[in-house]
């Protein structure tokens, strides 16, 4: 899990969100300045048509716009400030990101893939860019309508960020399992310009935000099309720490492995994997949990003796919990309450345990076909 942390670091800048949410205490206020605790049942309309018109816009914006800045993300005493250049390229999405703050650290994406540089060690790494993407990103919102049956999504007013109008929208938890959003999304260009969650008190634990923003031809960057991944991508000089390539996930039959059982109120399980420690070779099982905004993963690995947590795990801003069962550890990070990755730990369970009515199709899989059954793999 060590080398997986050092890969977090890297997209770290990307980052997830984390903290917690109780739709009984999440408070709101459509004053930009100050947000006022009202009770969820006060928050009205349920949805706001124009909030989801908003988001789903945004979500496009912020794919398909060439775009430049200047964020800076807070959480606690924590202030790191990072520059950004993004542009909707031939074959897909490519940003640049440099650390302004911090160890100096240049970060390359193109579509999932992504290179970390660290400049000072001479050394790169390159991986699979993360599922939830950057912390000022849109991806997650692209089906706004999907996320209603657990938020309320609402138009919470006006407000002004790195000198652009913006549209004020909130996603309101309607229960403990998940975080309220404050996302300010520009006026014309749509760009989502700064995203606040909120805790069980309906207090702020984390901004992501811009303080300068460009579009079209002002951000443009001096930097080339990149081919990631390739030798010439390699720096004179450098070297490779970890390049995550070489035995490709293998999808998980329903009736192998580990599962989570129950699940949370409107989280589903997108993938159940085996994955490839590319340092120690060793296979472990990988899942992820969603609702379609937060999202949670779970490793599962043979590790006959107990474990410590990794002390360095607290600075990627995660909520992490451990456990282990006879041989095997357990370690569940997400962007989802500490309740909900406590809850999520505890339900995870050999499927061999449960009812075969039980047994979850990987969607990863096509249906089994009739009277099939494969073997158990732990």
């Amino acid at each position: 899990m060590r080398r997986s942390l050092v890969l977090a670091g890297c997209v770290s800048l990307f980052g997830l969100n984390f903290g917690v949410a109780n739709a009984e205490g999440w408070q709101i206020h459509s004053n930009a300045q100050v947000w006022r605790l009202v009770s969820v049942a006060d928050v009205e309309p349920e949805q706001d048509p124009q909030a989801l018109a908003w988001l789903k816009a945004m979500s496009a914006a912020m794919r398909d716009t060439d775009y430049a800045g200047t964020y800076v993300h807070v959480r606690g005493d924590e202030i790191d400030t990072t520059a950004l250049w993004h542009r909707a390229a031939t074959g897909g999405e490519q940003e640049k990101l440099l650390t302004l703050s911090g160890e100096p650290r240049e970060v390359l994406r193109q579509n999932d893939h992504c290179e970390c540089q660290w400049p000072d060690r001479r050394e790169i790494v390159f991986g699979d860019f993360p599922g939830v993407r950057s912390r000022l990103s849109g991806v997650r919102f692209a089906d706004p309508a999907a996320l209603t049956a657990h938020y309320r999504i609402v138009v919470l007013g006006q407000s002004r960020v790195a000198d652009h109008a913006c549209h004020v929208v909130g996603l309101v938890p309607k229960d403990a399992w998940r975080y309220g959003y404050k996302l300010c999304i520009t006026q014309g260009s749509h760009l989502l310009a700064r995203m606040s969650l909120y805790d069980a008190r309906g207090l702020p634990i984390e901004h992501d935000f811009f303080t300068a923003l460009n579009t079209g031809g002002s951000a443009e960057a001096n930097w080339p099309q990149m081919v990631p991944g390739k030798p010439d991508a390699v720096p004179p000089g450098y070297r490779i720490v970890e390049r995550a390539a070489g035995v490709a996930p293998q999808a998980l039959a329903a009736d192998q492995g580990w599962t989570i059982a129950p699940l949370l109120p409107g989280y589903h399980i997108k993938s159940r994997v085996w994955r490839e420690n590319p340092v120690t070779h060793q296979r472990f099982e990988h899942m992820i949990v969603s609702d379609g905004l937060s999202t949670a993963s779970v490793f599962v690995e043979k590790l006959p003796q107990t474990k410590a947590l990794d002390p360095d795990a607290a600075k990627y801003g995660v909520n992490i919990v451990v456990r282990q069962v006879g041989d095997v550890r357990l370690t569940v990070i997400g962007d989802v309450p500490m309740a909900a990755v406590e809850q999520i730990c505890q339900n995870t369970r050999p499927v061999q345990e449960l009812p075969g009515a039980q047994s979850e199709q990987n969607p990863l899989l096509p249906p089994p076909a009739a009277g099939a059954s494969g073997g158990s793999v732990n």
